[in-house]
């Protein structure tokens, strides 16, 4: 990211702060890193309590993440209401991300990927189809204990808007910005301060 040592030193004061100022939370469990695609492909821009929701309507209706597989985009928008921003959208890309995990493991699950390395379970990720940087650090982050510090649309636009990152870089540029500003042992609670 351009002028990366500058941006350093602002966002480390800027987080210092408001990790004194947060409340203390529970850190969330590991979870299965289907079900965690799953949240932040649907809460990219809302965020991961609006996937969660979002995901439990889908349940509503559904029987399994076979039956959300082969759905149409049209069937999970009506299933997720109109609470979610671009749910048609979010839709098609959560049947493509399922039907690229089923392609390529024969069952609509990524429970081998916790037998890999860190790297090796990114390149899985980042060649699925449906999956992009976020929802592949997510799943790092929250199923596979990897160190990742997934970006969302809100904590890109909150670090914009700070001046904390150069505001021509990418989420992929600023999810690694991050990273390596934030510790392997820091980096589930700074998502949830960051939140």
């Amino acid at each position: 990211m351009k002028n990366g040592t500058q941006y350093a030193a602002a966002f480390k004061k800027a987080y210092a702060k408001l990790k004194q100022s947060a409340k203390k939370t529970e850190l969330p469990e590991a979870d299965d890193p289907v079900r965690r695609m799953a949240i932040a492909i649907l809460g990219r821009e809302a965020g991961d309590e609006a996937g969660e929701r979002a995901l439990k309507r889908i349940f509503a209706v559904m029987l399994d993440w076979n039956e959300v597989r082969v759905s149409s985009p049209e069937e999970l928008e009506r299933a997720i209401g109109k609470t979610l921003p671009g749910a048609l959208e979010r839709a098609g890309e959560l049947i493509r991300a399922l039907q690229a995990v089923y392609y390529k493991e024969n069952v609509v699950s990524l429970d081998r990927l916790k037998s890999l390395g860190r790297r090796e379970a990114k390149a899985q990720l980042d060649s699925l189809d449906g999956v992009d940087a976020y929802v592949s650090a997510s799943i790092l982050l929250w199923s596979l204990g990897g160190h990742a510090v997934p970006v969302d649309d809100r904590l890109l636009k909150a670090l914009r808007d700070q001046d904390l990152i150069h505001p021509e870089a990418d989420r992929g540029e600023v999810q690694a910005f991050l990273e390596r500003h934030i510790s392997a042992a820091e980096a589930r609670e700074s998502c949830v301060v960051l939140r």
